[in-house]
């Protein structure tokens, strides 16, 4: 059964020099279950500079996949100690994307929760940054 959440998602970037950018999205989205998995969908917004995206997250206990698709499309999955290269499709180009989780940390029951990402990102063969991901996801009634 789907339900209807509040999704908020905080990502936070640390470059080669220690400069962190932080950038939080608090948006509707869709959270259900389906072969076990847990599903969150959401539309990103003019914040993350991808509106007119759909992003699925797909969250198993060690492993989560990100799925974009629209104005940008990319697909990622994050396991702790696993490189994962992609695409990273955009209206301005295409970039090589590849990503090493450090942590991967799952808290979601049918009540919602959270889930917790820390991973390098490097684009072609270089690291750009450190990146944490903290993403959560409550039940709308909780604010009526």
């Amino acid at each position: 059964m789907k339900k209807d959440v509040l999704v908020k998602v905080k990502g936070t970037q640390t470059n080669e020099l220690g400069e962190k950018d932080s950038i939080e999205l608090v948006t509707e989205g869709r959270f259900f279950i389906r072969d076990q998995h847990y599903y969150i969908l959401y539309n990103e917004t003019s914040l993350s500079g991808m509106e007119g995206t759909t992003t699925t997250l797909k969250v198993e206990p060690r492993r989560v996949t990100l799925n974009r698709m629209g104005t940008a499309e990319q697909k990622t999955t994050f396991e702790a100690g696993i490189l994962n290269a992609g695409f990273y499709v955009t209206p301005y180009g295409t970039m090589k994307i590849t990503v090493l989780p450090s942590k991967v940390e799952v808290d979601l029951t049918e009540q919602g929760g959270s889930i917790n990402l820390e991973y390098e990102l490097q684009v072609g063969q270089k690291k750009i940054s450190d990146n944490q991901l903290e993403i959560t996801v409550e039940h709308l009634e909780s604010y009526a």
